[in-house]
């Protein structure tokens, strides 16, 4: 599992039950089995059920006040549709909320409980997927917006009303309304424009290799996966220096990326991005490049520095001609 697409199955004990009110609760671990797993509430009542009005959502603590998202979370109509309503509940920590996580969605001025889902506990459909949230959980989340299948078209898809190429990035454990499309790009710098999708400001975005099917350390973990491409990422808000020490491909300036899968913890840390072989990308149907762009070759910044298959992307494919590498020393 890539550090960008997917997570680990974290195994999720000591949940508070106390307090369940008119719920059915069953348990599960990633492999399926039982004690050692997340708790989840089934039936009406439950935090993520269907309702019409918070007298309708009984699970977690009385004290804090029910709600009901009728028609939009927050019941917002700015946000995104919740299909047959959802229960929620105000809350300050995870055990306001039975079985469910307490979660601080984007600009409420409150928090708010969700439901908890796994690979094997999923979320109800239709309108909902169990996305990723945190290194260690999931929540059932309307999923209007995961508009891909990353396991489809060869992890391909396509970006905005205007329909450039894009890549299928996971979100969550589903396939179907599994994943965002993402623009694809070249590597560079200001290469990526700014994510109109996310408002304004749009914030800044920065072109990244991706392969979905591997995990931290480079190994094939999640072959179903078909994405490797140059994805338009937003940016960190404090991206690290060249040099600097780094665990997340994206963690790094623009035109660096961390290199993840080398053997020692202190080889990883951010290095430019560059093309293997002849160094030049290919103008792929549908890319769009920014005017201003400064594209990446085969030629490396520093001195006796050489383009290397560090992200594995010639390994993968079998040929490391205009594939993404990282700058190193030879």
């Amino acid at each position: 599992m890539t550090t960008w697409t997917t997570k680990g199955l974290a195994v999720v004990a000591g949940l508070f039950l106390i307090g369940l009110i008119g719920c059915d609760t069953t348990t599960s671990n990633s492999d399926g089995g039982v004690d050692a797993g997340i708790v989840v509430c089934k039936g009406d009542g439950c935090i993520g059920a269907p309702c019409a009005k918070p007298a309708d959502c009984t699970e977690g603590n009385a004290s804090q006040a029910a709600t009901c998202w009728v028609g939009t979370i927050l019941n917002n109509p700015k946000l995104l549709p919740t299909p047959d309503g959802y229960c929620s509940r105000e809350c300050d920590s995870d055990a306001d909320c039975g079985t469910g996580k307490c979660y601080t969605l984007p600009n409420a001025t409150k928090r708010y409980c969700m439901a908890r889902c796994d690979a094997t506990n999923t979320c109800r459909k239709p309108g909902y997927s169990c996305a990723f949230e945190g290194a260690t959980d999931s929540i059932c989340f309307p999923n209007a917006n995961f508009d891909c299948n990353p396991t489809a078209n060869e992890g391909y898809c396509d970006y905005g009303a205007d329909k450039y190429i894009g890549g299928c990035v996971r979100v969550a454990y589903d396939d179907e309304h599994g994943g965002v499309c993402h623009l694809q790009c070249k590597l560079g710098t200001n290469t990526c424009p700014p994510d109109s999708r996310a408002g304004t400001p749009a914030p800044a975005q920065q072109c990244l290799y991706v392969d979905a099917g591997l995990d931290s350390r480079g190994n094939i973990t999640n072959p179903k996966d078909k994405l490797r491409a140059n994805i338009c990422f937003r940016q960190t808000a404090a991206p690290k220096t060249p040099g600097s020490q780094c665990t997340n491909l994206g963690e790094c300036q623009d035109g660096y990326e961390c290199d993840l899968y080398a053997a020692r913890a202190e080889e990883r840390i951010c290095r430019a991005l560059c093309v293997q072989g002849d160094g030049v990308q290919v103008d792929l149907p549908g890319l769009f490049v920014p005017a201003g762009a400064k594209v990446a070759s085969n030629t490396c910044p520093g001195a006796g520095e050489v383009c290397s298959d560090s992200l594995l992307a010639g390994a993968r494919v079998g040929a490391r001609d205009r594939t993404a590498g990282l700058c190193l020393a030879p």
